[in-house]
């Protein structure tokens, strides 16, 4: 089994007000998701989480959207059994870069 951690940067995000109620829902579904099939999950069939790799100030990370607009962006730390949820935007922002 997986586990689903969040950096202080992407808890105060969440905590922040800006996610809506089904935000929240939607990435509770993703965190249950990762627990129970893992990361590799994600992208399997038709991709609803549109997850992939990013490049750049963000190589070694991932990106999955959970709204039309938001996105969480995290890393599988050490190939372990634990993804770290760096940062949650509403707004499809990826600046700032490698926290």
């Amino acid at each position: 089994m997986w586990k689903v951690l969040f950096s202080a940067q992407a808890e105060k995000e969440v905590k922040s007000g800006k996610l809506t109620r089904e935000d929240k829902e939607v990435i509770s579904t993703w965190i249950k998701q990762i627990k129970e099939f893992g990361p590799q999950s994600l992208t399997v069939g038709t991709n609803f989480w549109h997850d992939h790799e990013l490049f750049d100030n963000w190589k070694g990370h991932r990106s999955s959207a959970f709204s039309f607009k938001g996105r969480l962006i995290y890393k599988i730390k050490n190939k372990q059994v634990i993804v770290l949820v760096v940062k949650v935007t509403t707004e499809h922002d990826y600046s700032g870069g490698n926290p």
